[in-house]
């Protein structure tokens, strides 16, 4: 049995049942409680919010009446027993079940060093949910970018990648979006080619547009062709991502290799099932391999000259 304390706190936490208001302090009234065996004291102080007299936290009795009664082994063999009941505890499942058990109040918690000073900071915030009801204006920290942190941590720490797998699956829906909207842009602007006129400035400082005239008389405006500048990082996004024709094995090499290959594993099939036929033969001859040597030997007993000379060796 674990100890009662029979002398009195000197901090006590109390809760005002009027106004809901928790506080700790020293009592300012003590009283006997004999009923209470556990801790015969009973701690009285005047709420700080609402002036009225509160007494002791529930939580706070129901610690102490817990510590009193607690039970647990005392002698060496006992502990020992104890500790030998902890071997192989906990197993990877149950750690997973039960590795938040102890967050109470979060002193030693790991602090997340990224997040914005306040909800709002991040592009996704704009249409957030939880941004319009208001739900982590009391975390004070972007509850997506926090469940995003908790996530990877849990998956390195158990090595399952699997964890992650939603959220590999909305990146690459992204990339793809990106991808359409790069592709889309390009179409609008004309074309992989951009068209910008060629211009100089004369002696004196005007400005003038290049153009020459061609064999109709006609004036021709001088114009500079260049590459969309979204070409590149278009080209660098499906190469990464395993986008190209040959990635997704759609070239003629690659059908042809395909076509080979398959060719080689329907020779493969065929070698297997006729190795298949010759074992059921080899299986089939000697099975009557057996049945010919038992009618043979069934021939030699009925054998008359055989018999006949058997018959004259035992006499």
């Amino acid at each position: 049995m674990g100890k009662p304390r029979h002398d009195p706190l000197k901090t006590v936490a109390f809760s005002c049942p009027d106004c809901r208001h928790s506080w700790e302090a020293e009592p300012e009234r003590i009283e006997a409680a004999p009923s209470q065996d556990w801790h015969p004291h009973a701690y009285f102080s005047t709420c700080p919010a609402c002036g009225a007299e509160a007494g002791q936290a529930a939580w706070q009795r129901g610690l102490l009446k817990a510590w009193a009664n607690s039970t647990g082994p005392r002698t060496p063999e006992g502990k020992a027993a104890s500790a030998a009941n902890l071997e192989g505890h906990p197993t990877p499942e149950e750690a997973k079940r039960t590795r938040f058990n102890a967050m109470k109040h979060g002193l030693f918690a790991r602090t997340a060093t990224f997040f914005p000073a306040k909800p709002g900071r991040y592009p996704h915030c704009k249409s957030c949910e939880h941004l319009e009801t208001e739900a982590c204006v009391e975390q004070r920290a972007c509850l997506k970018r926090a469940e995003l942190f908790l996530r990877h941590q849990v998956a390195f720490e158990q090595g399952d990648p699997q964890m992650l797998m939603s959220l590999r699956a909305d990146t690459q829906a992204g990339v793809q979006a990106l991808i359409s909207d790069m592709l889309l842009t390009i179409y609008l602007d004309g074309g992989p080619r951009l068209k910008s006129p060629e211009w100089y400035y004369d002696k004196e400082g005007n400005f003038h547009l290049a153009a020459y005239i061609d064999e109709h008389g006609n004036e021709v405006r001088i114009e500079k062709l260049e590459a969309h500048p979204l070409l590149k990082p278009l080209i660098d996004f499906l190469s990464k991502n395993a986008m190209t024709l040959a990635d997704l094995e759609m070239t003629p090499k690659s059908r042809d290799e395909q076509e080979a290959l398959q060719g080689y594993l329907d020779g493969k099939r065929e070698d297997e099932e006729t190795a298949l036929e010759y074992q059921e033969r080899q299986t089939l001859a000697l099975e009557r391999l057996r049945e010919q040597i038992e009618a043979s030997q069934r021939q030699l007993r009925r054998d008359p000259v055989l018999i006949e000379h058997g018959e004259a060796d035992d006499g």
